[in-house]
């Protein structure tokens, strides 16, 4: 099992165990039970498969394949609630994913289906499958999402023999960017979308964004042992920044509720003199710059940098930024979880960012395995992606189509997030917004304190985010304020806090239980 099928797993068990825990409760709109007879053949459609399955729920399972490499499983409730949501995919995909079953969406009743985006790959973070398959690229890009969407709703509907009444994606990191290109591209397909840490822009923010900051921490792409700056170094601006900005919303908990309002100088670290302790060389602390700043070329940015939160966690800057290949065995890095069984062994990179920024460079843009960084030319970047982005890309914030058939889209990302940064998801809102102010009525974005990647972190970030845009579309219920949960390390959770819509935050009232929404609103 890979890591990301793994981590799903991880997901889906604590989610099972969250609905006893924290008192979720839902219930399941009985409709009669569908018929596999009645599943229809469809042009251009193999249906490999049809069978009873009885985990998380009795159902039908039914897999096939749409064209000649879209993959998809499609599972089909006893006790259908009258729904559909499709659950996006991770990394590169590769395999049949499907996030929505994390949420206890079967159990509910809705009918829910995942796909594999038309490839097969030994791991989530390779993209060697796209070097010379435009056809591949387009299915990834957008093309095997929509075209499983609209079989599935097919089957659905004749499974049953009857209307959907709704119908959601709901997707993280990948499958936030996919969740982004239904509603830009296919505003037709779902009603209510969930964009988690969408991947949205993969040219300038992941192949540009994640090269970039690699090649600061491993300026010789032929040496990934050690990074320019370990863990060690970062504990010390990680430190540093605390002190002067953790109380600034009242609490002290090692968590930034805006790490933008946080004005910390890293410069104030460099090494003085002979001192070489508790200090950070120049090239140091222009490197550290380079991630939080971002790409630039001659005409200015080129993409968002990150944000201060993460750079000690087990899962944040180690994982994704820093690393090493002298840290394989380390726990708390991620080379553990990668497949190396393939045929073609899969080269262990030092970082995930690196093995995705590198491959997007090498099979996607330049179609070049022997692509590196070394000497790499910023200025003629954006016209290199360019052919490129207009397959992958999310990022048109005109969604005046989707809107206008009721759509609802919910955002939300870590402000600790080390993969995709925070700031670009704000970027993208913020076009929203400055495109047709009117679209805050239908597009919310949510910001979490001290999360990681789509999950985990110091802070609190469990959400039933199905259960939220389900309130959104079916009850024309606003979702003005969301309850976020803390979680332990036994998986049970450890306290609530307030999630209020961007650009407001949770503020804490100054005396209440730090760990209660009570003690939270949200302010102006």
């Amino acid at each position: 099992m890979n890591k990301e099928k793994l981590n799903l797993l991880k997901v889906l068990i604590l989610t099972l165990s969250l609905s006893t825990l924290v008192g979720f409760t839902y219930t399941i709109k009985q409709n009669k039970g569908g018929n596999p007879d009645n599943i229809p053949e469809i042009a251009d459609v193999n249906i490999t498969s049809i069978s009873k399955e009885d985990a998380m729920a009795p159902h039908y399972k039914v897999a096939g394949i749409i064209g000649k490499n879209t993959k998809f499983e499609l599972l089909l409730p006893d006790n259908w609630n009258g729904k559909f949501v499709f659950g996006g995919g991770a990394g590169f995909v590769g395999s049949v994913i499907n996030l929505a079953l994390s949420y206890n969406v079967l159990e509910k009743g809705y009918a829910t289906v995942g796909t594999d985006t038309g490839h097969e790959g030994a791991n989530p973070i390779d993209g060697r499958w796209a070097e010379g398959d435009m056809e591949a690229i387009v299915n990834f890009g957008h093309m095997a999402v929509h075209r499983t969407t609209v079989v599935s709703k097919a089957i659905i509907e004749a499974f049953y023999n009857n209307k959907i009444e709704h119908s959601y994606f709901v997707g993280c990191s990948r499958g936030g960017g996919q969740a982004m290109m239904e509603a830009q591209r296919y505003p037709d397909d779902f009603d209510g979308i969930v964009a988690g840490a969408p991947a949205y822009e993969w040219t300038s923010g992941l192949a540009m964004g994640m090269t970039h900051n690699v090649s600061k921490m491993f300026p010789d792409p032929n040496n990934l042992d050690e990074p320019l700056v370990s863990i060690s170094d970062l504990k010390l601006v990680e430190d540093a920044y605390l002190e002067m900005c953790d109380e600034l919303d009242g609490i002290k908990d090692g968590i930034l509720n805006d790490p933008r309002a946080c004005h910390f100088d890293i410069e104030t670290l460099l090494c003085e003199g002979d001192n070489k302790e508790d200090c950070l060389s120049q090239e140091q602390i222009d490197a550290l710059k380079a991630v939080y700043e971002g790409p630039q070329d001659k005409n200015g940015d080129i993409f968002y940098g990150f944000p201060f939160g993460g750079e000690t966690h087990k899962d944040g800057w180690a994982k994704w930024i820093t690393g090493g290949l002298n840290h394989v065995d380390d726990g708390n890095t991620f080379h553990q979880g990668i497949d190396n069984s393939s045929e073609e062994k899969f080269p262990t990179p030092p970082n995930y960012q690196y093995g995705f920024g590198t491959h997007l460079m090498k099979f996607f843009i330049y179609q070049d395995s022997t692509w590196d960084y070394t000497d790499f030319d910023y200025d003629t970047f954006r016209d290199d992606a360019l052919f490129i982005g207009q397959t992958l890309n999310a990022s048109s914030p005109d969604l005046s189509k989707f809107r206008a058939n009721g759509g609802k889209l919910l955002m939300y990302s870590g402000w600790s997030d080390p993969a995709i940064t925070s700031l670009g998801t704000i970027g993208y809102y913020e076009d929203v917004i400055d495109f047709d102010e009117t679209a805050e009525d239908d597009v919310k974005l949510f910001m979490m304190p001290g999360v990681l990647h789509c999950a985990g972190g110091d802070g609190p970030w469990y959400v039933n985010w199905v259960d939220e845009i389900d309130n959104w579309v079916a009850n024309e219920k606003d979702p003005e304020q969301i309850i976020v949960y803390f979680i332990d390390e036994e998986m049970k959770p450890a306290g609530s806090r307030l999630l209020c819509p961007y650009p407001t935050a949770a503020e804490y009232d100054g005396v209440g239980d730090t760990r209660d929404v009570k003690s939270f609103n949200c302010g102006n």
